[in-house]
């Protein structure tokens, strides 16, 4: 049973090319000294683009035009920004090129999830979506360290914030109305799953506001707005999934306490 499942599966040799392309781009920007920011946009227009493309040749893909796939798009380009900024601020030295040439793990596993995950049918469905949603979740924390890294001011850092939450929870909530294929679902259920990325997106940029008047900074700051963001898209994910029940919320609930206790712990231990 299991070599016909394996079989009958999409593959796509496409993605795997573009996480080497990016990959080999990641470690050439991470090595070069003075940093050539420029590369780092180039290589997150090629992750969009090429995204694009891999998405575009799945055998049952339902993209007719290029703003089908726009709701795919953004990760792999937020992702390659991210972990980009990111990596050039914590490695330096021989590191950069091996650990930029990794990164093509993470690409690769991105975009085969993503790939994977266009048909609700395939029966790696779920196991790709997960893929997809820890790859948000780094992005996520990623950009929200560089903000703080780059000390982009209140008013800067609360929209960087929100604007990156809100684009990520797209591609996390894009779960939330598989109709067949996950891009074919009613024009109502589409309009209604469109407002609560933006909720998520306003949340953590007020919640960003507020970190401004307390001792939190740097990954701590990050790592409290990861677990406010995995809470949001949590409890929107399950609502619209109408999956969300009182042991779901204590669920989270307890998730929340945990982490808030350990960054807590953290800063005092700090």
């Amino acid at each position: 049973m299991l070599p016909v499942l394996v079989q009958t599966l999409p593959r796509s040799d496409r993605a795997n090319l573009l996480a080497i392309v990016l990959g080999v781009g990641m470690a050439f920007y991470l090595a070069i000294e003075p940093t050539q920011d420029w590369l780092l946009l180039l290589l997150a227009a090629l992750a969009a683009l090429g995204t694009h493309g891999v998405l575009r040749s799945h055998p049952s893909s339902p993209f007719a035009r290029f703003d089908d796939t726009a709701s795919f798009l953004f990760l792999p380009a937020l992702l390659t920004l991210g972990g980009g900024l990111f990596l050039e601020d914590v490695v330096s030295g021989y590191w950069s090129a091996p650990v930029g040439a990794l990164t093509a793990i993470g690409f690769a596993g991105l975009l085969n999830g993503q790939y994977l995950s266009v048909d609700a049918r395939w029966p790696v469905y779920t196991t790709a979506r997960l893929v997809v949603s820890i790859c948000a979740y780094v992005a996520a924390f990623a950009l929200y360290s560089v903000v703080y890294e780059f000390d982009v001011g209140l008013l800067g850092g609360a929209f960087c914030v929100g604007l990156a939450s809100l684009l990520l929870s797209l591609e996390i909530l894009r779960e939330a109305t598989p109709v067949g294929s996950t891009l074919q679902a009613p024009t109502g259920a589409a309009r209604t799953a469109a407002v609560y990325p933006c909720a998520v997106g306003l949340f953590l940029a007020q919640l960003t506001w507020s970190l401004h008047f307390l001792p939190l900074e740097g990954f701590l700051a990050a790592a409290f707005l990861l677990l406010a963001f995995y809470v949001a898209t949590g409890v929107a994910q399950n609502y619209l999934l109408r999956q969300l029940d009182l042991a779901t919320a204590g669920e989270f609930a307890m998730v929340a306490a945990v982490g808030l206790s350990i960054v807590v712990i953290a800063h005092n231990v700090g």
